[in-house]
């Protein structure tokens, strides 16, 4: 069984916690970087899944990984609030923390064509986005050996 190398998890891992940090973030920004503009994305949303395809590890719901591992439900639970002036904001259930946050005060995110950027000062990860009533998924590809997996976060509307 092929297993998704260490650095591949840590950047999966970074990644929604870097979205999940940006609900804990009070942002004073008076120029917020544009994210509305009607493209559904605006609203609450909560992750309610994070799959690889193929398996990593034997591993297909990521999701359930990360909480086994952290031993509580604090990804799920988050409700996260895309404005549409670009901003970020959210809900951590109580008992959830985000201290040591990997996300500036001027984070951000927009649409631009069929892909969704979250901005964390100088850097930008791009996701596929795809929109279907009350489902936001993002997903990316990443190639290890010469072998394609698909990442993909699922958001429901909270």
């Amino acid at each position: 069984m092929k297993m998704l190398p260490l650095k591949k998890l840590t950047s999966l891992f970074l990644s929604v916690m870097l979205l999940a940090a940006a609900v804990s973030c009070k942002k004073d920004k008076d120029d917020p970087t544009p994210g509305g503009n009607g493209n559904g994305v605006e609203g609450s949303w909560k992750i309610s899944a994070i799959t690889v395809d193929p398996a990593q590890n034997g591993i297909t719901d990521y999701l359930a990984f990360l909480e086994a591992m952290a031993e509580n439900n604090c990804i799920s639970q988050t409700t996260f609030n895309f404005k549409g002036n670009g901003t970020l904001s959210g809900t951590v259930p109580a008992g959830c923390t985000m201290e040591d946050s990997p996300i500036e005060e001027d984070a951000g995110w927009k649409v631009v064509g069929n892909k969704i950027q979250l901005i964390d000062g100088s850097d930008i990860e791009d996701y596929d986005l795809e929109l279907k009533g009350n489902e936001m998924r993002w997903s990316y590809t990443e190639t290890e050996d010469g072998e394609p997996y698909k990442i993909t976060l699922v958001f429901k509307k909270a």
